[in-house]
C-alpha cells in the first residue's frame, strides 16, 4: 500500500512539472497597473511576463524576438485590440487598451502560449 502511495506522490509531480511547460506563463506581475508595460515573446515559447496591469488608455508593447509569434483575442471581448496576425520576429507592435476589463491572448503559431492583460479605470 505504501508503494502505491509513493508512485501516485511521483506521479502526480512529474505531472505537474510536465503541464508547466514553456506555454505557461513564466512571470505573473502583481504590480499597480500603469500607463504601459511590455511583454517578450520569446524564443522558449512563453510570453513573459505572463501577466501585465494596464490603466484604462494604457499601452502595451510586445517585442517579438528571434522566434516568430503571434497574438490573437480568442474570445474577442469588447474593446480588446485589433489581433497582432502573421509571423511577427524581431519586431515590436503596441496595442492600446481603452475599455477596463481582463484580456487573454493567445499565439496561434504555439499552442498554449498565452498571456493576460487586466485594464483597470484610475482612480481618483
Amino acid at each position: 500500500m505504501r508503494h502505491n502511495r509513493v508512485c501516485v506522490l511521483f506521479s502526480a509531480v512529474a505531472f505537474l512539472f510536465g503541464c508547466g511547460g514553456s506555454g505557461s506563463p513564466t512571470q505573473v506581475t502583481t504590480s499597480p497597473p500603469s500607463e504601459t508595460a511590455t511583454i517578450a515573446a520569446t524564443p522558449s515559447i512563453a510570453f513573459t511576463p505572463g501577466s501585465v496591469a494596464l490603466l484604462v488608455g494604457g499601452t502595451l508593447t510586445i517585442n517579438f524576438g528571434s522566434v516568430a509569434h503571434n497574438v490573437f483575442f480568442d474570445n474577442q471581448p469588447a474593446g480588446a485590440p485589433a489581433n497582432i496576425t502573421g509571423s511577427n520576429s524581431n519586431v515590436s507592435k503596441s496595442l492600446t487598451f481603452s475599455v477596463a476589463g481582463t484580456y487573454v491572448f493567445n499565439c496561434h503559431i504555439h499552442p498554449g502560449m498565452h498571456a493576460t492583460v487586466v485594464v483597470t479605470a484610475p482612480t481618483t
